[in-house]
């Protein structure tokens, strides 16, 4: 038996508005109890335990234990309450997923990310020698990080583009304003991060928080752009897989053991504004060109 919803104002096959919330609030509320209760559980794993070979993952896999919980509960509120497939409401209802594009829009914004950090090149040290450890990194990464990114990607963004919406991804400008506001609470979410309580007071304190909103307003419009959340889901993939397999930063919220370090002598609010600045132009300006020539051909 087809859906159906009572909502008057409601287009067929598509959820209520009031649905649509309670699924982001049972993902929500779920998440962060189950995902606790299952990070918890790493305390009781002995290959977690000091000596033992998976010790310096410890605090990697007490972190995506939660996220585990969490995406569990993104799942279940999209299918269960919503009553949509994952897949809609991550590509959109009766939409092709255009990986290609979101793949080069990905490889453009990790050039940005390199030409970023170019300047930190020279406080860059190597973290790792132990051969095993680091490509045990590399397997997790690749087998875990995923898992990570998505989840947040879905609460950050999808249900920020879904709720107001509904089953179709809006064109722009229609969806600026919420590409702001879920901007603010990616960044307001993230000003627990360490990076960000190590930044000297005034100017650059609020630069180094605005970051976090740059790179998140960035990837909201990617998606604005390319129809789906696919570019969001890839740039926040490429961006932590730096992080946790390739460069860690000296103070970080989350460290694993990548093959470098940044060695730079302080936190720098000025440089992380610019750096996300730098990173999302490429790929920004890529969907911009590519969504012209479409609408003129």
């Amino acid at each position: 038996m087809p859906i159906t919803d009572t909502n008057a104002n409601t287009p067929a096959g598509e959820a209520s508005l009031w649905r649509r919330i309670g699924a982001a609030v049972f993902a929500l509320i779920f998440g962060i109890i189950f995902g606790g209760l299952l990070s918890f559980t790493i305390n009781f794993i002995p290959l977690f335990y000091e000596n033992m070979p998976l010790r310096p993952f410890r605090d990697f896999f007490g972190a995506i234990l939660s996220f585990v919980g969490a995406f569990i509960g993104c799942v279940i509120g999209i299918k269960g309450i919503w009553h949509i497939s994952l897949r809609s409401f991550l590509f959109g209802s009766g939409r092709k997923c255009d990986i290609r594009t979101a793949l080069i829009a990905g490889a453009l914004m990790f050039a940005g990310l390199l030409a970023a950090e170019s300047p930190s090149f020279k406080y860059f040290s190597l973290d790792n020698t132990d051969i095993p450890l680091i490509l045990t990194n590399l397997l997790l990464c690749i087998l875990l990080l995923w898992i990570q990114t998505t989840t947040e990607e879905i609460l950050f963004r999808g249900f920020f583009l879904r709720i107001p919406y509904g089953n179709e991804i809006p064109k722009l400008p229609r969806g600026l304003l919420f590409a702001f506001i879920s901007s603010i609470v990616f960044m307001v979410f993230h000003l627990a991060n360490p990076e960000v309580g190590a930044l000297s007071f005034g100017a650059d304190l609020i630069l180094g928080a605005a970051s976090y909103f740059v790179g998140a307003f960035c990837m909201y419009i990617c998606n604005l752009l390319i129809g789906g959340m696919e570019a969001g889901l890839i740039f926040h993939l490429i961006n932590n897989f730096y992080c946790f397999f390739l460069v860690r930063a000296r103070i970080s919220a989350l460290e694993t053991p990548a093959i470098f370090i940044n060695n730079a002598p302080s936190s720098n609010g000025v440089a992380a504004f610019i750096e996300e600045i730098v990173m999302y132009a490429p790929p920004l300006i890529y969907l911009i060109l590519k969504k012209r020539s479409a609408k003129s051909s």
